[in-house]
């Protein structure tokens, strides 16, 4: 299963998505596999902490390698594969990332471009279902629309909106007031949390340096409404939460 995340404007934390949904995934015992295919401006790897990668995504498709080769894992265990972030790269194909899915069996999400330009159809082409992402705001809204629109003319599966940075207030547009513009389900909304900012300066993921924080439960619902695992949410978390700011 292909699973593209995707957004219709860049900003909305796409990548900081992918990276966390994924890791969240693996702790709770899925064979998930992360792909950069933002193949002009890849942030994959920064935030887990890797700059630099002796094999990528754009050494698969520019020599025609199998997929694996380029598989790296991270300290926590979480398997991914990385995109060069050099220049040298700007320039590659991605006509063939259909061919090079074609025998890779685990499940994936694929971080795509922001926009809908040709890499973006590209990952379409490939992806068996996708998310989206959005904050509550009227831009990002109006080309979150486009991205599904364009999705499902290319009978792709639509699995839901992600609702980035949530605050809750009177000035964002409301989840009722999304799901009925878009037809589509809110499947999950990330609450704005200081600690993503904190987790991208580590260069480690927010389930990883924060399990407590509002964001990490969020993105540990998430990954339990897509994997169809249990998650429980922590015991006396408000305490917890509390504890972990006195003492660290």
């Amino acid at each position: 299963m292909i699973t593209g995340i995707l957004s219709g404007k860049g900003g909305v934390g796409k990548t900081t998505l992918t990276v966390n949904l994924g890791l969240a995934l693996h702790k709770l015992g899925e064979n998930i596999v992360l792909v950069d295919g933002d193949l002009k401006n890849p942030n994959l790897g920064i935030h887990l902490g890797v700059l630099e990668h002796y094999l990528t995504i754009h050494d698969v498709l520019q020599d025609k390698m199998p997929l694996l080769e380029a598989l790296h894992i991270h300290e926590t265990g979480l398997r991914f594969i990385p995109a060069h972030i050099s220049l040298n790269y700007f320039n590659t194909d991605p006509s063939r990332l259909k061919d090079i899915f074609g025998y890779f069996d685990s499940n994936v999400l694929l971080d795509a471009p922001s926009g809908l330009g040709k890499e973006v159809v590209s990952i379409l082409e490939i992806c068996d279902e996708a998310l989206i992402v959005t904050t509550p705001y009227l831009p990002d809204i109006t080309d979150c629309l486009k991205t599904i629109e364009v999705a499902r003319n290319m009978d792709v599966i639509i699995k839901g909106i992600v609702l980035n940075n949530s605050r809750k207030k009177s000035y964002e547009i409301n989840e009722k007031e999304i799901e009925a513009i878009s037809n589509t389900d809110i499947i999950q909304q990330i609450p704005w949390d200081e600690n993503v900012l904190k987790s991208l300066y580590a260069k480690v993921p927010i389930v990883e340096k924060s399990p407590l924080s509002p964001a990490s439960i969020s993105f540990f619902q998430l990954a339990s409404r897509v994997s169809e695992k249990e998650y429980k949410t922590p015991n006396f978390l408000a305490m917890r939460r509390l504890l972990s700011r006195l003492y660290f």
